[in-house]
């Protein structure tokens, strides 16, 4: 799927505290699902043009770039509501992006790593629900329809491997306040933490074998992060089907993951995955492997976890 860009962007955050992008598109038939929900792939889509088209009014991104700068996705968390919607209806976004030290240590220490942390909201006008009336809206007022948040880390990939990470403010982000995290960045430990109802679903993990092509990659020469989400949505619905549960209701309402390291063009991978079950909900972790003669790495390259019910 392709993400539009935004219409109607307007930047309104004149505080040094953050910066606030609210934009409007309209929704497509590819962004809702059978049931009229939207997908979290469309919101994983979309985030990318959300974020940029403020920010880059704000910040100097071709200064940073210049220097060597780049900012990578490391964390994002999407979730969907249960909101039924309609074609061509519009979906409000407000984008909050916060200059930030991710590791929740501050300036001047040794795990120091700074990026930016961006929260997004959605809200849609209320759908019918119904295939002959995919376009009727119910009322004109916009109700929650989704919420996300990415992590983006500042890098220097062209530096030493030890000073890749900038953990200095750069002149180009110096008119932002910097925020320290309350919680370090999220883990592969974090993500797996699971409640005491969920139980495993029987049988061995599954494990799928599979190579990048240049048309899973974008322009910043690495595999795009919609690539890596739908492979662990696939995931999900596979284990659920293994396990006898119904597919066809199976929906995923949040996907979460961390990202280590990026795959190219070329690159063989294993994915990865357990299912745990509670009553109708289900979390799926995912992990994603670098695969070579030797059989997959260990540690996951991107670790991910699905949530959803059926």
């Amino acid at each position: 799927m392709t993400a539009a860009q935004p219409a109607g962007t307007d930047t309104t955050a004149e505080q040094a505290d953050s910066v606030v992008t609210r934009s409007t598109r309209a929704l497509e038939v590819p962004d809702l699902d059978a049931r009229f929900r939207l997908k979290v792939r469309s919101l994983v889509a979309w985030f990318t043009p959300l974020m940029y088209e403020g920010f880059s009014r704000r910040v100097d991104v071709a200064a940073l770039r210049g220097r060597g700068m780049v900012s990578v996705v490391t964390y994002l968390d999407f979730r969907r509501g249960d909101l039924a919607a309609a074609v061509a209806a519009p979906v409000h976004a407000t984008v909050e992006t916060r200059h930030s030290e991710l590791a929740g240590v501050g300036l001047d220490r040794p795990a120091t790593r700074l990026g930016f942390d961006i929260r997004y909201s959605f809200a849609t006008p209320p759908g019918a629900g119904e295939p002959r009336r995919y376009r009727e809206q119910l009322s004109a007022e916009p109700l929650d329809c989704g919420a996300g948040r990415v992590v983006l880390t500042l890098l220097n990939p062209d530096a030493p491997p030890a000073e890749r990470l900038v953990r200095e403010p750069q002149a180009e982000l110096g008119h932002l306040r910097l925020h320290v995290l309350k919680e370090p960045h999220p883990t592969v430990e974090s993500l797996s933490e699971r409640n005491p109802g969920f139980v495993e679903a029987a049988g061995a993990p599954t494990e799928v074998q599979g190579r990048f092509g240049l048309q899973h990659t974008d322009v910043n020469q690495y595999v795009y992060t919609g690539e890596y989400t739908a492979a662990m949505e696939d995931m999900a619905t596979r284990l659920a089907a293994d396990a006898g549960l119904p597919a066809d209701r199976h929906a995923i309402d949040r996907i979460a993951a961390v990202f280590k390291a990026p795959f190219s063009a070329g690159d063989s991978y294993v994915v990865r995955g357990r299912l745990f079950h509670d009553g109708e909900r289900t979390v799926t972790l995912v992990g994603i492997h670098f695969a070579g003669p030797d059989g997959p790495r260990q540690r996951p390259a991107v670790f991910g976890r699905v949530e959803g019910a059926c």
